[in-house]
Order: structure tokens, then sequence, then C-alpha cells
């Protein structure tokens, strides 16, 4: 072993963890939402992929209620992951894709929000 070199053996490939992690649960279709510190992964089996979001892409998220409650909650421009418009749900605008607008159900809208406007440097609410 050299001079200076650490015994202990550092796994670059290694997946961080998430900052967050949403539980799959019927309200998501099973999906399953992530926060990382430079991005958010948002799992589509409808589209057969991750959606993988840069934190520098993120332009607006806000908590929205569910549309059986307020009209204010219906997304209606963009994808929709989940079952959206029928819970409280995450609304994403995001800079660049086929669709700027997502709208998904995690499973604590609120702090989803919170770290991804974290992560993203925007204002809080």
């Amino acid at each position: 072993m050299f001079i200076g070199a650490s015994s202990k053996r550092s796994d670059v490939n290694a997946p961080e963890p998430p900052m967050y992690r949403s539980r799959r649960r019927p309200a998501s279709l099973w999906q399953e939402y992530r926060v990382f510190p430079d991005r958010l992964e948002l799992q589509a089996w409808a589209l057969f992929h991750t959606i993988i979001v840069p934190a520098r892409e993120i332009v607006q998220v806000e908590t929205r209620p569910a549309a059986c409650t307020s009209l204010k909650g219906v997304t209606w421009w963009g994808i929709k992951l989940d079952w959206a418009d029928l819970y409280p749900h995450v609304r994403l605008r995001r800079r660049q894709g086929s669709f700027k607008t997502l709208a998904f159900t995690p499973e604590n809208p609120d702090e989803f929000v919170r770290l991804a406007r974290d992560i993203a440097g925007l204002p809080k609410n």
C-alpha cells in the first residue's frame, strides 16, 4: 500500500440513496417517485421507463388538491402518471421534454415538493 493511500475501498459506482422515496401504493398505480440531490426520478409504468428530471430543469413544482374537491386540482395540459386528479398530487413543470407538465401522486406530496424546491433552488411558498 502506498503512503497516504487509504485501506478503505471506495466504490464510485455505488448507487446513492434518495433523499425521499415514495412508497408504492394504489393511488400512484404502484409507481415509485424519488428525490435525489441533483434530480427527480419518476417511475412511469405506462411509459415503460423512469423519467429523470435534472434539478436545473425544474421550473415549478407545487401541490394540487384532488379534482373532485376543486377544479383547481385538474391538470389540463400534460401527462398524469397515475390517479393524480383523484388525490392531492404534485404538478411539476420542467424546461424541456415532450410533455413539460407532469402530474403524479407521491405518498407525501408536501414533502416531495419541499425537497424538489430545495434541490432546484426555487423559493418556498
